[in-house]
């Protein structure tokens, strides 16, 4: 009996082809799939609407249309996503999908839930007019953070934006499932060297 031995390159070139991309986001109804706008929430002068097709989302049949409005401070207004818990010796990484009807800035920040509302990873973006992924990442937490949120502040100016594709995951950033090719080709080259080494 012959004895095939896979060499170890092909081993881990066929994990990280076949799902090492998978990150569990752990937000419910972050690409507003549903077609609702639940769990999320809003406070402050800003109007949303989870909308379809006609608004040409990144993934999926939805996406979120957002008009702001300028306000005192940059965070008078916002989109949140509550009741979570950042744990201890954990980091995580916040990203999504925006496009603007002209360029706009935005703020991500993961966030405790309460007065001093203490920002980890926070960063502030312009938005183009193209889906662009955003994305930020805290820093490991030295302690359980409860309760926390996310913020995206959006009261810098008045305008007009939409989101999709938003994930909040656990380490550092991984390009979506959604962008990555989901099987090997027959011409590709690991399929040519897993072909080789049955020949062998």
């Amino acid at each position: 009996m012959r004895i095939f031995r896979v060499p170890t390159v092909v081993c881990a070139a066929l994990f990280f082809v076949g799902g090492a991309y998978g990150v569990q986001n752990l937000l419910e109804n972050g690409g507003f799939e549903t077609g609702a706008f639940d769990p999320w929430a809003t406070y402050g002068n800003v109007q949303v609407e989870v909308v379809g097709k006609e608004a040409d989302p990144i993934e999926g049949n939805y996406c979120l249309h957002v008009i702001t409005h300028k306000g005192a401070n940059f965070w008078d207004a916002g989109i949140q996503y509550r009741n979570m818990v950042f744990e201890k010796g954990k980091k995580y990484t916040l990203a999504a999908f925006l496009k603007a009807k002209k360029p706009i800035k935005i703020n991500f920040k993961p966030e405790l839930a309460q007065n001093p509302w203490t920002g980890y990873g926070e960063k502030q973006f312009e938005i183009g007019t193209e889906w662009k992924e955003y994305y930020v990442t805290t820093p490991v937490f030295d302690a359980e953070v409860k309760p926390a949120q996310i913020t995206f502040h959006v009261a810098f100016d008045d305008g007009e934006f939409w989101m999709d594709a938003v994930r909040f995951f656990e380490g550092d950033y991984v390009e979506p499932e959604f962008l990555q090719p989901s099987a090997v080709k027959p011409t590709d080259k690991l399929a040519t060297t897993w072909a080789a080494v049955k020949t062998r």
